[in-house]
């Protein structure tokens, strides 16, 4: 997770990208009906535009750019088609949904953020997992514990820990953290390898882009 900025160019480029995919637009529909006679596509053509774009503009600048696509779309298809402000007001249920999973994105990304300013200011030692096991992020005051074994991303977090409950158990209720975020706290755990430091373990869930993830959160134990 990436807390920083993205750089210039990436912001201008995704302000001038419906600019592109406007200009596809009427392009595409220029071009069959130069070689096949009216198609009437532009409606269909701008409902996937605003569907790929939702997934790299903001939702504000969809709002936006969703009016242009309608114009554009009946001024194309007003000389051929029928009906063309009922193709044309499908444009903008389309465009509504592209701003709806463009909103969704952006507050996932909100969620990320604040999630990695959390755990930058954590003190205790974590490690965050995938739903399968596999481990994507080791804290700094983990490594203290670990001593040099740093390759550790993308190995399993259950061949890092033993688990002083039966092996299946704890298992279960990793799985059932990641699947059911339910929140599994007070597991004793022991690293598998020397110096073998005990932890009392935290199992919550977390969002992520590929799915939920688990952030197992360690209180080295006294005893």
């Amino acid at each position: 997770m990436n807390t920083k900025p993205p750089p210039s160019s990436v912001i201008w480029f995704r302000l001038f990208l419906p600019l592109l995919f406007f200009g596809l637009v009427w392009g595409i529909e220029f071009i069959t009906t130069l070689l096949f006679g009216p198609q009437t596509l532009a409606p269909l053509l701008s409902i996937l535009s605003l569907s790929i774009l939702a997934f790299y503009c903001s939702s504000r600048l969809l709002i936006l750019y969703t009016p242009f696509f309608m114009l554009l779309s009946y001024l194309l298809i007003q000389a051929h088609s029928p009906y063309p402000l009922v193709r044309t007001f499908t444009v903008l249920l389309g465009g509504s949904l592209a701003v709806w999973v463009s909103s969704s994105r952006e507050k996932l990304r909100r969620q990320q953020d604040e999630i990695e300013t959390i755990l930058s200011f954590m003190p205790l030692p974590w490690l965050l997992a995938d739903s399968s096991g596999n481990i994507l992020r080791i804290s700094s005051a983990l490594h203290k514990f670990l001593g040099p074994r740093s390759s550790l991303i993308n190995t399993s977090f259950f061949s890092l820990f033993s688990a002083a409950q039966n092996r299946g158990e704890f298992i279960r209720l990793f799985l059932d953290t990641a699947d059911n975020s339910v929140t599994h706290p007070g597991l004793n755990l022991t690293l598998a390898n020397p110096p073998h430091t005990r932890f009392i373990a935290s199992l919550s869930s977390l969002p992520s882009p590929g799915g939920q993830s688990v952030l197992i959160i360690l209180n080295p134990s006294a005893s």
